[in-house]
């Protein structure tokens, strides 16, 4: 009993190593994850234990049958070296589940600490960022680049934009993944407001204002819509709107992140690289702007007067007007974007075109992929189609996992990666956890456009947190 106590601590303080080491550089979380893994090893008497835990969540199998089939892939390979280095970097799949599996051991207070402390971490690392991001770019000494100081302001604004945003931001971590973490952040704290005290209200008030403009500057489109979406879709549905300060914080949501995201839209994926912002002095985009904030102001109206009138029956007739609402974003950017691209490449048109190849060479091999070790750029995109500092040896990016997955391994391990994700969002209805909900919610867009659970750095924060949420729930006695 004294050895199954200290070894609950220990893993404790491990797991909490672990959630702190998130936003850190990698090296941090795999040495958490080998120390783990060690540890639930080393406990002979738990071994069982723990594998009935594992096999008995079909999330496990899932991970399992999707580790099986990239390794089965390897058989197909040329390259096998290669292949087995993915294999090699897929391990945490099925390992990092495994050594989580005393996370059915901790109580609710221990459950509460690793989400403080993974959000204090965001913070401290961002802020540690951010001043270092300042000093590289030398405009606290004024060190930076003496022509500056004689060029227009316009050129002194590109150059501080520049300097902070995106990836200066975040030199320990890829950006996009960053603004993961932070705005898995602020759910935590939005969704369990109610249990704050009152200091810690105005604390967290102040924490989810910073870690918004943080998010902002780090620029990535898409974790900027889930976030404002998902934010949107809770306030709609748990407002009644008979109470008039209802209104006010639904359209300021609203209309707050339609301008964010169009804004970053715009910002990076229309604007040459050495502008780096969007100063306004386009009517073409103004006019988009004003139009899709009117439109949108508009669609609010009336999908509150349509839960008003319809009451429990205006789901189908929401989703009707979502859709609307979606074709019409189209249509009103079709123009500008055919501009736009005409004149600059951007990140969107590249991922189309990846998209494209991705498709293109998955049509030669729907069943089983091409084999792990083969998703080169050579052996899918031609060579001069390349982006710049991309070789015909590298690892091809689809920026995409759906695709990744049919295109490694095949239509089997897509299927259960499809089923994996349908699998968490069932229980986060189950469970009726917000948190989790956004989690999934964030995860599944972002696998939209990025290899998100192949990439470390996506597949411990994912697996750790559904771990977390889904041991959490079962040790409190919510599941049904």
């Amino acid at each position: 009993m004294k050895e199954m106590t200290f070894l609950n601590k220990l893993f404790f303080v491990l797991v909490l190593f672990f959630a702190i080491s998130l936003p850190l550089p990698i090296a941090f979380s795999s040495i958490a994850v080998i120390l783990l893994c060690i540890l639930f090893l080393a406990n002979r008497k738990g071994l069982v234990t723990g594998i009935k835990l594992y096999a008995g969540n079909r999330r496990n199998i899932l991970l399992l049958i999707i580790f099986a089939t990239l390794t089965l892939s390897i058989t197909y390979s040329d390259d096998k070296k290669i292949a087995a280095n993915v294999i090699l970097a897929a391990l945490p799949l099925i390992a990092l589940p495994l050594s989580l599996s005393r996370l059915i051991t901790l109580t609710t207070r221990q459950y509460n600490i690793l989400k403080v402390f993974f959000v204090l971490s965001c913070f401290i690392t961002s802020l540690v960022y951010f001043f270092a991001a300042i000093s590289r770019s030398g405009l606290a000494d004024g060190s930076y680049p003496l022509y500056m100081r004689h060029m227009p302001l316009s050129d002194t604004l590109a150059y501080t934009a520049i300097h902070l945003t995106y990836h200066h931001l975040s030199p320990g971590i890829h950006a996009v993944f960053f603004s993961l973490y932070i705005a898995f952040a602020i759910i935590l704290i939005v969704f369990n407001w109610e249990q704050l005290s009152k200091w810690a209200k105005i604390i967290c008030g102040v924490l989810v204002f910073y870690f918004i403009l943080y998010l902002i500057l780090l620029s990535s489109i898409i974790i900027n819509f889930g976030l404002f979406s998902f934010l949107i879709g809770y306030i709609y549905f748990q407002f009644s709107f008979r109470k008039w300060h209802h209104y006010p914080i639904f359209f300021l949501t609203l209309l707050s992140g339609t301008f964010i995201t169009l804004y970053l839209l715009i910002s990076k994926s229309f604007i040459p690289p050495h502008v780096a912002i969007y100063r306004f002095d386009s009517p073409v985009f103004n006019e988009t702007i004003a139009a899709a904030l009117i439109l949108v102001f508009l669609t609010g109206l009336l999908s509150i007067a349509i839960k008003r009138l319809f009451k429990k029956n205006y789901v189908p007739i929401l989703a009707s007007l979502v859709i609307l609402v979606a074709l019409s974003f189209s249509y009103l950017g079709y123009d500008k974007y055919k501009l736009a691209t005409a004149q600059n490449k951007n990140s969107i048109e590249a991922r189309i075109n990846y998209g494209k190849e991705a498709l293109r060479a998955i049509k030669t091999n729907p069943v089983f992929g091409i084999g792990i070790g083969d998703k080169k750029n050579e052996n899918i995109m031609k060579v001069e189609d390349l982006p710049e500092g991309a070789l015909p040896d590298h690892m091809f990016n689809s920026h995409n996992q759906f695709l990744d997955f049919w295109l490694s391994s095949g239509i089997i391990t897509l299927i259960c990666f499809v089923l994996l994700l349908i699998n968490e969002l069932r229980k986060t209805f189950h469970y009726k956890d917000l948190s989790y909900l956004g989690l999934v919610y964030l995860f599944c867009l972002f696998c939209f456009t990025d290899s998100a659970i192949m990439v470390q750095r996506g597949q411990l924060f994912f697996l750790f947190f559904i771990a977390l949420f889904d041991y959490e729930i079962k040790n409190q006695g919510k599941a049904t």
